[in-house]
């Protein structure tokens, strides 16, 4: 019977973290979760900014995760766990990402609820938080501390995002 942990001497280093490589969630780390606004939005108001962000970061080849893509959940009739899901859901795609880029602009009240609890919780995991927000918008300490970055303009949110791919 063959030691489960030999010592430091015997043990390669090298292959210690390939078993990364083998399970689906470490390969494609790669992603940017595009966190924003849903609730009170038209399709389009939720998806034009994501759509956009979307084409450009494939252009340099990173690819998004787009919480719109599981709108039929916001449309279905409501269940104690509709909520649930749509939250777990949207967690596992901020665990499966590197980056979130997270569209804070338009400070109608009341909005913007989970995409603040969606920054706080990637926060938590360590994540490279990217915020676009408006350039008169008042400048709340939560989001300066748990921002990595902040930006007005969403092709220099989407530069920043790229360059930590490079």
């Amino acid at each position: 019977m063959t030691d489960p942990c030999p010592p430091l001497n015997l043990f390669n280093w090298n292959n210690f973290w390939k078993w990364k490589e083998e399970i689906p969630m470490y390969k494609h780390k790669q992603h940017t979760y595009l966190a924003g606004p849903m609730e009170g939005l038209t399709y389009f108001e939720m998806t034009e900014w994501r759509k956009y962000a979307t084409s450009q970061l494939n252009l340099r080849d990173v690819d998004t995760l787009d919480p719109t893509r599981r709108i039929s959940y916001h449309d279905q009739e409501k269940t104690i766990y509709t909520a649930s899901r749509v939250v777990k859901h949207d967690l596992q795609d901020i665990a499966f990402s590197s980056i979130i880029l997270a569209d804070l602009r338009d400070s109608t009240p009341g909005r913007k609820w989970g995409t603040v609890c969606e920054i706080a919780h990637a926060h938590t995991k360590n994540k490279i938080i990217i915020v676009l927000n408006d350039k008169k918008q008042f400048k709340h300490p939560f989001i300066e501390f748990y921002a990595t970055e902040i930006y007005n303009d969403l092709d220099k949110a989407i530069d920043a995002v790229s360059t930590y791919y490079q």
